[in-house]
């Protein structure tokens, strides 16, 4: 079957607006003169800066089209503009992306309107923006400057473009997103999830993160893994300071040679290949400074070889047989009860449930399959979700009984 030919959109159909900054009063009054729901976006410096706030924000309304908003430097004269956005609903693609940095301007959402979970909910296979307004309205945007460091300043008018396309067709995604539910019948479900992603909280920092890496690396030396914890530390103050990217700073695979390597003094730690460009050179003196008080830990106080926090659950299940063999077991029945029931809907399984549910479903398991459904709702599952999948899971219980 032909495809049908998509209209290439270049730039904004009403022109480039213009960076506001200092006039952010008067663009919080002309969006206030507008009518109907708020499309949103943010352009953040991901894999740039160190922090995930947002550097530029986006905002189309309906009667009074596309603003481009500078937050940095105003960021306590953004009171008129949180009032205005109080309005109405907030359209957003991948909106837990944006919320956070948002919030972080004191920029609340009333009620929020996912297009890449309608996407989701429908069974689409591409849900991206592009692939979305392609879909359905037959737009084939420019999108050429999506790893762009949005921090500097100018922004060149080709970047302002590109910015301004993100909410140009948002609101016409949504109407036609909210008939494919509606016919579907999902609109019900989309609502749920939607409530879920405004509500939803900051996930807390992962303790011990650097166990990942020990992990894929195969460090097991509890010293070696004492420096791994200290370099990490490191890595990150100086990411902080610097407000750059983490993995600008060092890479992970470096962190663990470092590690591995347990250098004994300055020189040795110089000598390292890691080490030897300019960024390596400039720090190297930070990492010894945080490494030598290692060599002084005793054995008791050195990282164990295995985490504490409950890795059983965040580790892959095949590890169950000899941890929760009980576990292992309600595993081989569930996975497999969602996974069927997402085919049957036409849907993603951790779309459906989310896999870290399913674990622990399986992992504390239930003292009747009559209280499955509360220990889903108590583990976050939404209603839509329970009265999907719960018939599934309780009919593979009953049959591998």
């Amino acid at each position: 079957m032909t495809q049908p030919e998509l209209t290439h959109i270049a730039e904004p159909r009403n022109g480039i607006p213009p960076l506001v900054h200092d006039s952010i009063e008067w663009a919080s009054n002309t969006l206030s003169s507008g009518h109907g729901p708020f499309a949103i976006d943010t352009e953040r410096a991901m894999g740039i800066r160190y922090s995930n706030r947002a550097y530029l924000i986006q905002i189309h309304r309906e009667g009074v089209g596309t603003f481009l908003i500078d937050p940095v430097g105003i960021e306590d004269r953004l009171e008129t503009l949180a009032t205005v956005l109080g309005e109405d609903t907030w359209i957003l693609h991948s909106a837990f992306q944006d919320l956070p940095s948002l919030r972080e301007l004191g920029l609340e959402p009333p009620a929020v309107y996912d297009t890449e979970m309608a996407g989701l909910l429908l069974g689409f296979e591409r849900v991206s923006l592009q692939s979305e307004i392609a879909e359905l309205l037959g737009y084939e945007l420019a999108k050429e400057h999506s790893f762009s460091d949005w921090s500097a300043r100018p922004l060149s008018a080709s970047l302002r473009s590109y910015a301004a396309l993100d909410v140009e067709f948002l609101h016409e995604l949504s109407s036609e997103l909210s008939k494919k539910l509606e016919e579907a019948g999902r609109m019900e479900w989309f609502e749920q999830e939607c409530e879920e992603i405004r509500l939803r909280q900051p996930k807390e920092p992962i303790e011990e993160a650097w166990r990942r890496v020990a992990r894929s690396f195969n460090i097991r030396d509890r010293r070696a893994l004492g420096m791994l914890d200290a370099l990490w530390t490191e890595r990150e103050n100086i990411a902080r300071e610097r407000d750059i990217a983490i993995g600008r700073v060092i890479s992970n695979k470096s962190l663990a040679h470092l590690a591995s390597m347990k250098p004994r003094s300055l020189e040795d730690l110089r000598r390292s290949p890691v080490l030897r460009s300019r960024t390596g050179r400039r720090d190297t003196k930070r990492y010894w400074k945080a490494l030598a008080p290692v060599w002084s830990l005793p054995n008791d106080a050195l990282p164990p070889r295995d985490g504490s926090k409950n890795e059983e659950i965040l580790s892959s299940p095949t590890r169950w047989d000899t941890l929760a063999p009980e576990g292992a077991e309600r595993w081989t029945l569930i996975r497999p009860a969602v996974i069927a029931r997402a085919e049957e809907l036409g849907i993603r399984q951790d779309i459906l449930l989310k896999p870290l549910i399913q674990k622990e479903l399986a992992w504390k398991g239930w003292r009747s399959i009559d209280n499955i459904p509360d220990i889903l709702a108590d583990l976050g599952a939404r209603p839509w979700q329970i009265e999907n999948v719960v018939p599934s899971i309780v009919s593979a219980i009953k049959n591998g009984a």
